[in-house]
């Protein structure tokens, strides 16, 4: 099992603009540390994988990304730099070396690369645009770094790309696409560990697509779409947004597996839950369970152990810590402090 004695919690508030850090001991005390300035409308954040690194996007007049170095043993923040880019990211991940960022645009509907060394150094400039993904809103690196696949909310698509590093530095190849059912939405998107298996939730419907993956060709099998939840079962179909929903609807956000892959959580805005999914026998995902969280929840987290879940809600200035039920994958509230405003995004380092 991870060492997970004490792990640092980050939360990006997007009215406050800062980052909000928060200690995470094994026991799941959560105790606020220090809040770190990082510009309008901060968002997404990605994470270097030996959790040297960590940088955010923000989302204000002018877009940017601000990179922070992650103290070992502290896990005290210190920015080493912060450049303009080029759109507006609703998604930021790092390929698996930590040398490249990978930026999805919603309204951009665009998949950018980036050097992350030049982002530190101030120099913002997309390595490559790839255009023509409707309402990119999530890219994610394969396991074996080979292979990124990007989330097109806005035309029920999942986009495929090979990595190839050259003397430019990284591109992004065309490698094919995989429909999802119309009116799905797909937007976050996890790996199976072993890179066998991706899974999507979808923002209109909170269900989940799960796809085999041939992790040769990076090639994505065809979608087994989970049952509709029942905690959400009166609220009619989400749609893309802007513009504002008229009445409720479905409106999914973040999507986490546990690291044993047997239960996935989807945060749920509009009822303000999170939905538990349990792992068939066939690999697809099957409505569990739901409990109630912060007001608007968009992004959460689960530790390495996988014993507790952060949550935070977009209007709520609270974040809280749910002890996962080893079972059955049930949520029981154990902690909550006080955190931001317009909380977006957790990550744990």
């Amino acid at each position: 099992m991870p060492n997970t004695d004490r792990l640092t919690v980050v939360v990006s508030n997007a009215v406050d603009g800062d980052l909000a850090t928060f200690s995470l001991t094994s026991d799941g005390a959560l105790a606020p540390l220090a809040r770190y300035p990082a510009g309008d409308a901060a968002m997404p954040i990605a994470v270097q994988a030996d959790r040297a690194r960590l940088y955010v996007a923000t989302r204000g007049e002018q877009p940017t990304i601000v990179a922070f170095r992650v103290a070992t043993g502290t896990g005290a923040f210190a920015r080493i730099g912060a450049t303009a880019i080029d759109a507006s990211l609703a998604y930021l991940s790092l390929d698996r070396s930590g040398r490249w960022l990978l930026g999805a645009s919603y309204g951009g509907n665009s998949l950018s690369l980036y050097d992350a060394a030049r982002v530190r150094d101030g120099d913002g400039a997309p390595l490559q645009v790839v255009h023509g993904i409707a309402n990119a809103h999530a890219v994610v690196v394969s396991p074996d770094n080979r292979f990124a696949y990007v989330s097109s909310l806005g035309s029920d698509r999942i986009f495929t790309f090979a990595l190839i590093e050259d003397a430019g530095g990284l591109r992004a190849l065309e490698h094919g696409e995989t429909r999802v059912p119309g009116g799905f939405g797909p937007r976050h998107l996890r790996f199976a560990r072993d890179g066998r298996a991706l899974v999507a939730v979808s923002e209109f419907q909170a269900t989940l697509a799960t796809f085999t993956r041939d992790t040769d060709s990076g090639r994505l099998g065809d979608a087994q779409v989970s049952a509709r939840h029942p905690a959400v079962a009166e609220l009619p179909q989400g749609h893309a947004r802007p513009p504002a929903p008229t009445a409720p609807a479905v409106w999914a956000a973040d999507l986490h597996l546990t690291p044993d892959e047997r239960f996935a959580y989807v945060s749920e805005r509009t009822s303000s839950q999170l939905l538990c999914y349990r792992r068939a026998a066939d690999g697809s995902f099957e409505p569990a369970h739901a409990t109630l969280t912060e007001t608007q929840p968009r992004g959460f987290a689960i530790d390495p152990s996988g014993r507790w879940l952060v949550a935070c809600g977009e209007q709520s200035e609270y974040v809280s810590v749910y002890a996962i039920a080893p079972d059955d994958g049930t949520l029981a509230l154990h902690a909550r402090v006080p955190g931001g405003r317009g909380a977006n995004w957790v990550a744990i380092v």
